[in-house]
């Protein structure tokens, strides 16, 4: 009937369209996707360069403490008493880092959340700002990575401190 009356088969799916939200909202879950498994990319990578960064740092102060480690050893300190020295040293650095990360992401996560953007067009359109959301999930998982990170990247130095031969450590200049 309403083919007729508009002159247009109604057979034809182009001759009305439906739009479907259904769809759309497909499309933009797999997008929601691909962007967190970037970010999530990008999250690794960042976190296996601090790892590196860490064991590079580690590795400087057993190189520029190899006098103090020889005198600690000569004094009776056990392998896994330097051992957990040097290994508690990267994990209060990982600390800090982690805690000054954490601050940054809410205080990034604020103030977007705080940028309006339907809200300049329509009134009453808040609903359809941005507001980004950090879920405690997220938050756990994200630090248990970067503790095993600290754990992994500063037990090599540790290890080489607590090996260090206590006659050869305290000849080093």
């Amino acid at each position: 009937m309403l083919g007729g009356f508009h002159s247009f088969n109604p057979k034809d799916p182009r001759a009305v369209f439906c739009w479907n939200a259904m769809k759309q909202l497909s499309n933009w879950q797999i997008f929601t996707i691909a962007l967190e498994f970037l970010l999530s990319l990008i999250g690794m990578s960042t976190l296996a360069v601090g790892g590196v960064g860490l064991m590079n740092i580690m590795l400087v102060s057993v190189t520029q403490r190899t006098r103090e480690i020889g005198v600690e050893k000569a004094l009776g300190a056990r392998r896994r008493d330097i051992l957990f020295q040097f290994l508690s040293e990267a994990m209060a650095i990982t600390f800090a880092g982690g805690l000054l990360g954490i601050i940054a992401a809410y205080l990034i996560a604020w103030s977007v959340g705080r940028i309006p953007v339907y809200s300049y067009i329509a009134k009453n359109a808040e609903a359809g700002d941005i507001s980004l959301i950090i879920s405690p999930m997220n938050l756990v998982v994200s630090t248990s990575i970067l503790v095993v990170v600290g754990i992994v990247s500063g037990m090599l130095p540790a290890l080489k401190a607590s090996r260090l031969d206590p006659i050869e450590a305290l000849r080093y200049e």
